[in-house]
């Protein structure tokens, strides 16, 4: 609504401002700022890095809003897409003859309610990087649904994922989220 958007925005601005208040922020820096805002624009970068320093406290935000209980969300991050082919509750995810070269990894659980009972019907989606750092639908040559899957849990919400061990990797460390974790001392690897 545009009285939530109003109220949003000038909160928004006004933490700016005491940010600039705060840190006596000098024109040359307000320059700085404003260019590499600019840049994320143009490298388009403002969904790796809103994905990477603000998608965790909207997800916050959604479970207690919820009400929810039990285990808290995680983010999607930059490399989710929707609709991934349905696998049944003991899998092996789908991979090229190549990614089998590396070394395996089994992944289960249980889905349970709050009194530890299993929830049949549930599904757990795993999608992942391959021994390289590369993801399906984000690097040439991978095919579509390559490490990507939706299983269905067993009656008992029992899984067993057999699939590879993906390689640690850096964000994109040569554009603007990258200088800007390079900016205050940070890293850019990722889990």
């Amino acid at each position: 609504s545009v009285e939530r958007a109003s109220a949003i925005y000038q909160d928004v601005i006004g933490a700016f401002a005491d940010i600039i208040q705060k840190h006596q922020v000098t024109y040359d820096e307000y320059r700085v700022l404003k260019q590499w805002l600019i840049d994320v624009g143009e490298y388009g970068e403002w969904p790796l890095w809103l994905d990477v320093f603000l998608e965790h406290e909207i997800e916050k935000v959604h479970y207690n809003r919820k009400g929810f209980t039990g285990t808290k969300g995680s983010i999607e991050g930059p490399y989710y897409v929707p609709d991934s082919p349905k696998l049944p509750a003991k899998c092996t995810m789908p991979m090229r003859e190549k990614d089998k070269v590396a070394p395996p990894l089994v992944f289960k659980g249980q889905v349970t309610d709050l009194e530890g009972n299993g929830l049949h019907g549930a599904t757990v989606e795993l999608w992942h990087a391959d021994e390289e750092g590369f993801y399906s639908q984000f690097a040439p040559g991978i095919p579509e649904w390559n490490l990507r899957g939706t299983v269905e849990v067993d009656e008992n919400g029992n899984f067993e994922i057999t699939t590879l061990k993906p390689a640690p990797y850096k964000i994109p460390a040569d554009g603007p989220t990258g200088w800007f974790i390079s900016s205050y001392g940070g890293h850019p690897w990722r889990p």
